[in-house]
């Protein structure tokens, strides 16, 4: 591989196999933060179909969904904890192309393969890069 080529695709830090140009897509929007991209993506447990924010995003809303199951007055140990969990996602140092090894996803929805999707509504969703089998950019929507 050249120098150029290196510098475009990277080099996998950890020998997993995944996708190259998939962690780049993902890297690029972990650094700009505030980007989102409609995207598909085929895994071995369906089709999952949704918008690819990045981990910091996914890190916000997790956390405020989560808070919103205590009442304020206790919320302050589980508030604690998530900052400590997500705490890399909020680093000011930029992300390495090869580092992502997750992909999260907003308004997520399963595409089963007889067609069924199980929820009318999206959700948040995290998986692993190395799980995804194919991807375009785009979202599958259900017939009526």
């Amino acid at each position: 591989m050249s120098d150029a080529e290196t510098n475009v695709i990277g080099e996998l830090s950890d020998n997993v196999d995944r996708d190259w140009l998939l962690q780049h897509l993902v890297t690029l929007v972990n650094d700009i933060g505030e980007l989102s991209q409609p995207i598909t993506l085929w895994t071995n447990a369906g089709i999952i179909s949704g918008d690819l924010i990045s981990a910091k995003s996914y890190a916000e809303l997790y956390s405020e969904k989560f808070l919103q199951r205590f009442p304020p007055d206790s919320a302050e140990a589980p508030a604690k904890m998530l900052s400590w969990l997500f705490g890399g996602y909020f680093s000011d140092e930029p992300p390495k192309a090869n580092s992502a090894a997750f992909i999260h996803l907003r308004g997520a929805k399963l595409f089963l393969p007889n067609g069924v999707v199980p929820a009318s509504q999206g959700v948040l969703w995290r998986g692993r890069i190395s799980q995804v089998t194919g991807f375009n950019l785009g979202v599958l929507s259900q017939s009526e």
